[in-house]
């Protein structure tokens, strides 16, 4: 009797830990824009986009490559799908459009390597805001991207190429799972 006693306790201990939620994990994502354009010949990118740009150039025909802008978004995973996104924005430089980064929600699995799944993904660009006639702000939906997806912690993932007056702006992000 004494030995069944143990045995149960030992099944309700380990069904009780396998019944606990997981910890959140913290997932950071480095975002690169990337313009591509069919004038000039020198691409202008960071040395650890080198490798990307290079399969960039095998696969669209743009002359060059360069770094538009790059920003970092930390979140928090949420395997029980109940949590909340992230996102962030700013102002583009040069050209002064504005953007919009950000997911629904993310969560990651397996073990090194571990696999961050994104829902709802999405970049916006408009241009700055113009008042009309009747008063009222107004900003034009210049370029967006949208998806869900899987991609391994620390692999560089180009996400999509839209294009903006004839040049490509091609979005770059790589996850990284913050221990």
């Amino acid at each position: 009797m004494k030995r069944l006693v143990w045995i149960l306790a030992a099944a309700a201990l380990a069904w009780s830990q396998e019944k606990q939620p997981a910890e959140p994990t913290n997932v950071e994502l480095t975002v690169y824009l990337l313009s591509g354009s069919a004038q000039g010949t020198a691409d202008d990118v960071p040395q650890d986009l080198a490798t990307t740009v290079k399969q960039l150039h095998g696969v669209f025909a743009y002359k060059n490559y360069k770094l538009t802008e790059s920003f970092v978004l930390r979140g928090r995973s949420t395997e029980n799908f109940n949590g909340s996104g992230a996102s962030i924005d700013g102002i583009l430089p040069g050209n002064g459009m504005r953007y919009r980064f950000g997911y629904r929600r993310l969560w990651v699995t397996g073990s090194p390597p571990r696999t961050v799944h994104v829902d709802s993904l999405n970049l916006y660009l408009s241009r700055a805001p113009v008042t009309t006639k009747d008063g009222k702000q107004r900003s034009d939906n210049v370029a967006s991207i949208e998806t869900n997806l899987d991609i391994r912690d620390g692999q560089k993932t180009v996400v999509g190429k839209s294009s903006i007056e004839g040049d490509a702006l091609i979005l770059v992000v790589v996850p990284r799972v913050v221990e």
